[in-house]
Protein backbone atom coordinates (compact mmCIF):
# COMPACT_ATOMS: atom_id res chain seq x y z
CA UNK A 1 0.00 0.00 0.00
CA UNK A 2 1.48 3.09 -0.53
CA UNK A 3 1.44 6.78 0.79
CA UNK A 4 -1.17 7.67 -1.03
CA UNK A 5 -3.47 5.63 -0.45
CA UNK A 6 -3.21 5.90 3.29
CA UNK A 7 -3.77 9.64 3.22
CA UNK A 8 -6.79 8.62 0.36
CA UNK A 9 -8.74 6.18 3.01
CA UNK A 10 -7.99 9.11 6.22
CA UNK A 11 -9.09 11.58 3.98
CA UNK A 12 -12.41 9.36 2.77
CA UNK A 13 -12.99 8.20 6.47
CA UNK A 14 -13.18 11.70 7.72
CA UNK A 15 -15.24 13.02 5.07
CA UNK A 16 -17.82 9.83 5.42
CA UNK A 17 -18.04 11.14 9.08
CA UNK A 18 -18.50 14.78 8.25
CA UNK A 19 -21.31 13.77 5.87
CA UNK A 20 -23.03 11.26 8.69
CA UNK A 21 -22.83 14.51 10.82
CA UNK A 22 -24.41 16.81 8.17
CA UNK A 23 -27.39 14.45 7.87
CA UNK A 24 -28.22 14.85 11.67
CA UNK A 25 -27.19 18.58 11.27
CA UNK A 26 -29.90 18.63 8.22
CA UNK A 27 -27.43 20.27 5.90
CA UNK A 28 -29.97 20.66 3.16
CA UNK A 29 -31.43 23.30 5.30
CA UNK A 30 -28.25 25.34 5.85
CA UNK A 31 -27.42 24.75 1.98
CA UNK A 32 -30.51 25.06 0.54
CA UNK A 33 -30.67 22.12 -0.97
CA UNK A 34 -34.38 20.83 -2.57
CA UNK A 35 -35.37 17.40 -2.04
CA UNK A 36 -34.73 17.44 1.97
CA UNK A 37 -32.85 14.11 3.22
CA UNK A 38 -34.09 12.10 0.25
CA UNK A 39 -32.58 14.05 -1.98
CA UNK A 40 -29.40 14.47 0.33
CA UNK A 41 -29.05 10.89 0.53
CA UNK A 42 -30.02 10.56 -3.33
CA UNK A 43 -26.98 13.22 -3.65
CA UNK A 44 -24.37 10.60 -1.58
CA UNK A 45 -24.80 7.70 -3.54
CA UNK A 46 -22.46 8.81 -6.43
CA UNK A 47 -20.24 10.41 -3.79
CA UNK A 48 -20.06 7.10 -2.46
CA UNK A 49 -19.82 5.03 -5.23
CA UNK A 50 -16.66 6.84 -6.33
CA UNK A 51 -14.85 7.23 -2.98
CA UNK A 52 -15.07 3.49 -3.03
CA UNK A 53 -14.32 3.05 -6.44
CA UNK A 54 -11.32 5.35 -6.26
CA UNK A 55 -9.41 3.39 -3.42
CA UNK A 56 -9.07 0.71 -5.92
CA UNK A 57 -7.30 3.12 -8.84
CA UNK A 58 -5.46 5.16 -6.13
CA UNK A 59 -4.18 1.76 -5.23
CA UNK A 60 -2.98 0.97 -8.49
CA UNK A 61 -1.13 4.73 -8.98
CA UNK A 62 -3.75 5.21 -11.99
CA UNK A 63 -4.45 8.55 -13.59
CA UNK A 64 -7.88 7.94 -12.70
CA UNK A 65 -6.95 7.45 -9.50
CA UNK A 66 -4.53 10.16 -9.26
CA UNK A 67 -7.77 12.35 -10.80
CA UNK A 68 -9.80 10.78 -7.89
CA UNK A 69 -7.29 11.29 -5.60
CA UNK A 70 -6.82 14.73 -6.00
CA UNK A 71 -10.80 15.85 -6.23
CA UNK A 72 -11.52 13.83 -2.77
CA UNK A 73 -8.50 15.54 -1.52
CA UNK A 74 -10.44 18.96 -2.74
CA UNK A 75 -13.32 17.83 -1.06
CA UNK A 76 -11.41 17.13 2.64
CA UNK A 77 -10.92 21.20 2.06
CA UNK A 78 -14.25 22.25 1.42
CA UNK A 79 -16.04 21.14 4.78
CA UNK A 80 -13.50 23.71 6.52
CA UNK A 81 -14.31 26.55 3.61
CA UNK A 82 -18.16 26.26 4.22
CA UNK A 83 -18.40 25.61 7.96
CA UNK A 84 -15.53 28.04 9.43
CA UNK A 85 -15.45 30.37 6.32
CA UNK A 86 -18.15 30.76 4.11
CA UNK A 87 -21.56 29.55 6.01
CA UNK A 88 -20.91 29.91 9.66
CA UNK A 89 -23.25 28.79 12.07
CA UNK A 90 -22.31 28.73 15.76
CA UNK A 91 -24.90 26.15 16.40
CA UNK A 92 -23.88 23.75 13.69
CA UNK A 93 -20.83 21.65 12.85
CA UNK A 94 -19.21 23.73 16.25
CA UNK A 95 -18.97 20.58 18.99
CA UNK A 96 -15.45 19.64 19.87
CA UNK A 97 -15.57 16.09 17.73
CA UNK A 98 -17.06 18.36 14.54
CA UNK A 99 -13.91 21.08 14.94
CA UNK A 100 -11.68 18.06 14.99
CA UNK A 101 -13.19 15.99 11.74
CA UNK A 102 -13.29 19.55 10.03
CA UNK A 103 -9.96 20.24 10.37
CA UNK A 104 -8.35 16.63 10.37
CA UNK A 105 -9.90 16.17 7.31
CA UNK A 106 -8.21 19.80 6.08
CA UNK A 107 -5.13 18.45 6.75
CA UNK A 108 -5.77 15.27 5.50
CA UNK A 109 -7.07 16.92 2.46
CA UNK A 110 -4.35 19.05 1.97
CA UNK A 111 -1.58 16.35 2.25
CA UNK A 112 -4.04 14.15 -0.45
CA UNK A 113 -4.59 17.20 -3.01
CA UNK A 114 -0.79 17.78 -2.97
CA UNK A 115 0.39 14.98 -3.44
CA UNK A 116 -2.03 14.04 -6.43
CA UNK A 117 -0.46 17.26 -7.96
CA UNK A 118 2.76 16.11 -7.18
CA UNK A 119 2.02 12.46 -8.66
CA UNK A 120 0.19 13.84 -11.66
CA UNK A 121 3.38 16.24 -12.70
CA UNK A 122 5.66 13.23 -13.23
Amino acid sequence: MNILTLFYILNATLLILHEIESAYEKEWEILKLPGKITGFLLLHIPILFILFYGLLEIDRLTDIGLILALTTGLGGIIPFLIHKKFVKRREKFNLLISNIIIYANLLSGIITFSYSVYLLSY
